[in-house]
């Protein structure tokens, strides 16, 4: 197999305060000159191939996050070639009026005579009062009929009006609820937002929930043995231990909250009437949920782990108090690379299943969610089910 590696190619674009949209295009197109002729040592022989199959709109608030935004990209964009436009909005400082800069992130496969595959990337910053105007400064730069992504890679603001302004620019949004420090309050403000945005035709991405994908379908591979079955009809206990998050040290993190509610939404459990998320004095927040008038007793605990699975889920119990009783369990191991099944019931201990249950990079999980523009309805229907337990209507 031949060798790939990415290159990267930032110049600066001097602007005026009435920006240019021509003039940012001319130094595009002046970049991809340069690295035709070989001005740029992208791959000696190779021929540059420009290339576009998304628009990715991101946005961030510090320049540290930058940093780590342009070497992410040069992982994505060799994945998805797209127009990224990276949004720097440094609000708590001095006002400074918007600058570009113009890269190109290109991806050579190696050999003489071989292509290299570049995307490319305009980076605006603003500070101050002069934030507000980087998404009529970035839109513009839309590329036409291509897919439009974006990825608000900060704490979601979702009442702000840049993100307002961001989402209904675009086709797919993708965010990162592990990143909430208001994790209830804004689940429910969540279930608003995906309210709003099937009325406008936008989707919703949550890289918390594609973290969720090993648990699910182990948790779904439980249904897949008809001796299981008769058991898991009877379900009355569920228990979901958790690794707090120094982001919101004080409540269920986010991930275990929509795994509830992915159980939830799949079997059919719904609230009992009345009935909120509560935690009791031991730390422990429970909620009783019905079904067919049958109750299941669902439980948070908080346990400790190391420092690198802050948030994360830890072990989930499924259980069964019947004549025979059964417990369905997935948990992960101590290192936090593994996940496996274990099923405990007439005197013995069954494990089943181990599945590698580290957490995907971010870049390979924003990728996945790059490959997808329609509604995923099973998350929307999950977090509506989790969004109940904490209150909503």
């Amino acid at each position: 197999m031949r060798q790939q590696t990415t290159h990267s190619t930032p110049q600066q674009i001097r602007v005026s305060a009435a920006l240019d949209v021509q003039a940012v295009e001319h130094e595009l197109g002046q970049l991809w000159k340069e690295h035709t002729a070989g001005a740029v040592d992208v791959e000696e022989d190779g021929a540059v191939m420009r290339a576009r199959v998304l628009n990715l709109m991101v946005y961030v608030s510090s320049q540290a996050a930058l940093d780590e935004v342009n070497k992410l990209l040069s992982e994505i964009t060799s994945a998805h070639p797209c127009r990224a436009l990276v949004m720097v909005a440094q609000s708590e400082q001095p006002d400074q009026d918007i600058e570009m800069f113009v890269s190109a992130h290109c991806l050579a496969s190696g050999g003489t005579g071989s292509k290299n595959l570049c995307g490319e990337q305009v980076t605006l910053k603003a500070r101050g009062r002069f934030t507000v105007e980087l998404p009529s400064a970035a839109v513009p730069l839309l590329v036409p009929d291509l897919p439009v992504f974006l990825w608000w890679r900060e704490a979601p603001r979702l009442h702000d009006q840049t993100f307002a302004n961001l989402t209904r620019a675009s086709d797919r949004i993708v965010i990162d609820s592990a990143a909430f420090r208001r994790p209830y309050e804004e689940i429910l403000e969540l279930v608003a937002l995906l309210e709003r945005q099937r009325r406008e035709h936008a989707a919703l991405s949550d890289l918390n929930w594609a973290r969720l994908t090993s648990w699910r379908m182990l948790l779904a591979s439980f249904y897949d043995v008809a001796e299981y079955r008769p058991a898991l009809s009877s379900l009355d206990r569920v228990r979901i231990e958790y690794v707090a998050h120094e982001l919101a040290p004080g409540v269920v993190a986010p991930k275990a909250l929509i795994l509830a509610g992915w159980l939830a939404s799949r079997l059919g459990w719904r609230t009992v009437s009345q009935q909120t998320l509560s935690t009791d004095e031991t730390g422990v927040a429970r909620i009783a949920l019905e079904q067919d008038s049958r109750r299941i007793d669902l439980e948070f605990a908080m346990v400790e782990r190391s420092a690198a699975m802050q948030g994360w889920i830890a072990r989930i119990e499924l259980m069964a108090e019947s004549a025979s009783p059964q417990k369905f369990v997935v948990l992960r191991s101590e290192d936090g690379r593994y996940l496996e099944t274990e099923v405990i019931g007439g005197g013995e201990s069954r494990a089943s299943r181990i599945s590698v249950g580290g957490d995907k990079s971010e870049a390979e999980l924003l990728e996945r969610e790059l490959e997808i523009v329609s509604h995923d309805r099973i998350y929307e229907e999950a977090i509506t089910a989790a969004a109940r337990m904490l209150g909503a209507k």
